[in-house]
């Protein structure tokens, strides 16, 4: 039997509910900025939906990092599934360490891309600010 205990679970499950609230909140703020200058850029580079011509990520605030929390955002789900199977002891305990510590290893990663991209800075800037997405 692993030594986690319930506390340590229920720790490691509201962690990973925040970090998916952060993650959904990041992805909401950040991809309502890159539409607003992505539609900008579109206007003013006379690109229409049926060209083929297209913006650049590069071009767009926030491009990658969006798509950097959004394929993060999958395990963050499976890793609150999993403490969820734990804690209601679906779990073998020959098992329990290990989903543990996969468990802890997703959310560490989630965490540091959310530190990477700058989620709670972008997040309390767009909250703080009183301007649309479009004064970015």
């Amino acid at each position: 039997m692993s030594d986690i205990t319930q506390h340590e679970i229920a720790e490691a499950l509201d962690r990973a509910q925040a970090l998916k609230e952060m993650s959904e909140e990041f992805i909401d703020v950040a991809g309502s900025i890159n539409n607003a200058v992505e539609s900008k850029l579109e206007e003013e580079r006379g690109i229409d939906i049926d060209s083929n011509r297209w913006i650049p990520l590069d071009d767009i605030p926030f491009g990658e990092e969006v798509i950097r929390v959004k394929d993060e955002l999958p395990n963050v789900e499976a890793a609150i599934s999993t403490l969820e199977f734990i804690a209601e002891g679906k779990v073998s305990a020959a098992e329990l360490g290990e989903k543990y510590q996969e468990v802890i290893d997703d959310l560490n990663n989630a965490e540091g891309t959310l530190q990477d991209v700058c989620a709670e800075d972008i997040i309390k800037a767009q909250e703080g600010s009183d301007e649309d997405v479009n004064g970015y």
